[in-house]
């Protein structure tokens, strides 16, 4: 089992609202979590870290290596709806602070070549196998909405001038539906989480031929970011590479 994770905040903004977590317990399972906070300066950086951190210390609290898939699906879901309920709350207890604010998620648990994901927004997952690479999750975006529709093509909408506009954030209304995707591992393929700060900077052509081409995760978390801030670096930019 092999996991890292890197942030930045990138050439243009002042402070990093992105947040990440890796851990991994005794029993063997791995929590791997990626949010990326909106929301104004310090808003932001609290929705990211609370979500973060409650979806956790929920996943902590709860999974085991012997539960099926639908057990951790449920577990997730509890967890999301918890992180998005207090970070709600908190805008509402503190609107002058927190009013507006909040995050995607994407993450889960890994169980060996088992990993079972939430995704709320437009963070992603990827399944990279050598050069090869597969996008995971959905994107709850406005040009999501307009590719699926076919009025945009994949290469439009990573240009497209609305494109940081999601449609599904924690915190934002009283619930939220997160989106559940399982995926089983094989021998030398990677999980890679990120923000759009990656995803928006680089194809998945280049993400995939980085990753593949570096000796090892911590090298090639930080020639991804590199070359996100080479291409402008216009936004906070963090990724974690997972595999069994």
């Amino acid at each position: 089992m092999n996991v890292y994770g890197k942030t930045d905040k990138g050439l243009v903004r002042s402070n990093n609202q992105d947040t990440y977590r890796t851990e991994v317990d005794k029993s063997g399972c791995a929590y791997l979590i990626l949010c990326d906070g909106m929301g104004g300066a310090r808003a932001g950086n609290v929705a990211s870290a609370k979500t973060a951190d409650v979806f956790l210390q929920y996943l902590r609290e709860h999974c085991e290596p012997d539960m099926e898939r639908d057990e951790l699906a449920r577990i997730l879901i509890a967890g999301a709806a918890k992180a998005n309920r207090e970070v709600y709350e908190m805008a509402e207890q503190d609107p002058e602070q927190y009013n507006g604010m909040g995050t995607t998620l994407v993450g889960g648990v890994a169980i060996g070549d088992r990993i079972v994901l939430a995704n709320i927004g437009d963070s992603r997952a990827y399944l990279l196998d050598g050069e090869q690479i597969a996008q995971i999750t959905e994107d709850h975006s406005l040009v999501e909405e307009m590719v699926r529709a076919g009025r945009l093509s994949k290469e439009e909408a990573r240009h497209y001038p609305g494109r940081n506009l999601i449609t599904r954030a924690v915190g934002v209304d009283a619930a939220v539906e997160a989106d559940l995707y399982e995926v089983i591992l094989r021998e030398g393929q990677i999980l890679l989480l990120c923000s759009d700060g990656l995803s928006g900077m680089l194809s998945d052509g280049e993400i995939a031929g980085i990753v593949s081409s570096e000796e090892n995760f911590e090298h090639a978390c930080e020639v991804l970011i590199a070359e996100a801030c080479e291409a402008g670096g216009t936004d906070n930019i963090t990724v974690v590479l997972y595999t069994k």
